[in-house]
């Protein structure tokens, strides 16, 4: 990856979120702006039924809780990981949970998030105000800290309780 704040977010969220958050993560796609594609795995998305598509309007990660077992439900987590701009909007994020639903996974079994540097940091508070509901904020200079962004209060103790 190319040198910079999107790589230090894309490697925290790698290397804190995926393994805090997560019972048994995989990665299935990373980009950046600099490269379309860094790295996927073709063979578990194919193997999930998921098609991962450089051209459609894909986030910079998508990660997948594969659970504790081969009957555990599947989780999968889009995260834009903003270091300047392009936070995740209600539109975006409806394009890619029909990207999901689509696949065959359930809506209440994916999971947004917007990954920043800081909560101090100028894209944060630039973005924040364009957050999609039905998501999370993650910082990586606090990676045990989630920012919840839910309207239905019962919607969100189901999502959380998913992860924690």
């Amino acid at each position: 990856m190319t040198p910079g704040p999107s790589s230090t977010i894309s490697k925290a969220v790698i290397e804190e979120f995926a393994k805090r958050y997560m019972k048994n993560p995989a990665v299935l796609w990373v980009s950046e702006s600099a490269a379309k594609i860094v790295a996927r795995d073709d063979q578990l998305a194919a193997q999930l039924g998921f098609e991962i598509s450089a051209d459609r309007n894909l986030p910079d990660i998508i990660l997948v809780d594969l659970g504790e077992s081969e009957t555990a439900l599947v989780l999968l987590v889009f995260i834009e990981v903003v270091a300047t701009d392009g936070p995740v909007t209600p539109q975006r994020q409806g394009a890619l949970l029909k990207i999901a639903t689509d696949a065959g996974f359930p809506a209440e079994r994916v999971a947004f998030v917007r990954a920043y540097l800081d909560r101090s940091h100028q894209a944060f508070k630039k973005t924040v105000p364009e957050l999609a509901l039905r998501s999370f904020a993650w910082f990586a200079a606090e990676p045990v800290n989630l920012v919840v962004l839910h309207e239905d209060k019962e919607e969100a103790a189901r999502t959380l309780t998913q992860w924690l």
